[in-house]
């Protein structure tokens, strides 16, 4: 039987796009299994740093006592001029703060779709880029676009990156609304079961990242209140550190000194969150 040209046309092209090469997905519960038993959540940012947004989140993980990691993007103190200090202090704060930082690549690079020398350029700057600003190891990678293939993979192993995907996406990056971003969190964060673990992805570039996130840990607070009441266990916001020492053989106190030992005393309390406990 003969395969009309349009049709085949239209085969080839979604080959290319999609071909095997990008079909491969990471595995699902990105984060693993919960540690405790309990459901839980961890929380994670991409594309910044911005110099509003990511200030008020971190003003928001401040008041609830939270550790996130942030996966930034270079070309945000690199080459966009307009904020860059207020950039650049914000990455001073949320490492002083005891958050956690991974390489999101340079450009936000479509890793799987580019030479291999550009995407090697992309993690390696990266990653060099943000140990200088921040003092800690590179040692978190998130691809961007959530793309996957084993050339990918092969340079990860090579460099010893622990990749992070996720499992709950608002898309809030689309849509700017925070109704919408608010909702889609907290249904999943209630059909959650014991002993599962979901990864929570936004943007600290994004307006209603920032304002939905307090909405998100407000309600947390308050679902859990119920469930007290009726016996069941809590949504656990666990801190970026514990996930870190679950899935990464570095040992996190030899982190912990020697960020204390290139950044200062203003590191101290990201290196005490870093010790296992």
């Amino acid at each position: 039987m003969r395969i009309p040209r349009p049709f085949l046309c239209a085969l080839l092209v979604l080959c290319f796009f999609v071909g095997p090469s990008h079909a491969k997905k990471w595995p699902g519960r990105a984060g693993g299994d919960s540690a405790s038993g309990d459901p839980e959540l961890l929380l994670t940012f991409d594309d910044g740093p911005h110099e509003r947004n990511t200030g008020k989140i971190l003003d928001t993980l401040e008041e609830y006592g939270h550790q996130a990691i942030f996966f930034w993007t270079g070309h945000r103190v690199l080459h966009d001029r307009r904020g860059k200090e207020e950039r650049l202090a914000v990455i001073d704060r949320a490492v002083s703060s005891g958050h956690l930082v991974g390489n999101h690549t340079i450009s936000h690079a479509k890793l799987c779709s580019v030479s291999r020398d550009q995407a090697e350029h992309e993690i390696d700057e990266g990653g060099r880029l943000f140990e200088g600003l921040t003092n800690l190891p590179m040692i978190l990678f998130r691809v961007p676009y959530g793309a996957r293939c084993k050339r990918l993979d092969k340079m990860l192993v090579e460099r010893d990156l622990t990749h992070l995907h996720w499992d709950l996406d608002p898309q809030e990056f689309r849509h700017h609304d925070v109704k919408t971003t608010v909702r889609y969190v907290t249904s999943r964060l209630r059909r959650l079961e014991n002993g599962q673990r979901a990864v929570l992805l936004m943007h600290d570039t994004q307006p209603a990242a920032a304002k939905a996130l307090p909405k998100i840990l407000v309600w947390i607070e308050s679902e859990n209140e119920k469930r007290a009441k009726l016996g069941r266990r809590p949504i656990r916001v666990i801190e970026a550190s514990s996930w870190v020492a679950e899935n990464h053989s570095l040992p996190l106190f030899e982190w912990g000194h020697s960020s204390m030992l290139a950044g200062g005393l203003a590191l101290r309390s990201a290196a005490t969150k870093l010790l296992p406990r």
